[in-house]
């Protein structure tokens, strides 16, 4: 059976890991890295089609209080019909797109 030992570069690593740290002068913390002056973004169109509708959604209420209400007083009322033909429709077409 052979015996595999530790490399050279491996020697030197566990030496790295070993090193202590030198200490920051006293009163100082790391710096952080400055951004040059020149620094700069430029978002794709997707990019900011993907913001705009970011900002559209958060704007967008959970609920429509409004539709809610109405609803709820067409229920009440007697009013409020289902349209099976339409939810059908609807269901059939969530599913033709999501096989494609």
């Amino acid at each position: 059976m052979m015996e595999i030992g530790p490399t050279s570069a491996t020697a030197d690593i566990h030496k790295a890991d070993a090193a202590p740290a030198r200490p920051l002068p006293a009163g100082s913390a790391p710096a952080a890295p400055q951004p040059a002056a020149d620094d700069s973004v430029d978002l794709t169109d997707g990019a900011r089609q993907l913001q705009d509708l970011q900002a559209a959604v958060a704007a967008t209420p959970v609920v429509d209080s409004v539709r809610v209400a109405a609803l709820r007083d067409a229920i009440a009322n007697g009013s409020y019909r289902v349209d099976a033909q339409a939810i059908a429709d609807g269901l059939l077409a969530q599913d033709r797109a999501a096989l494609g």
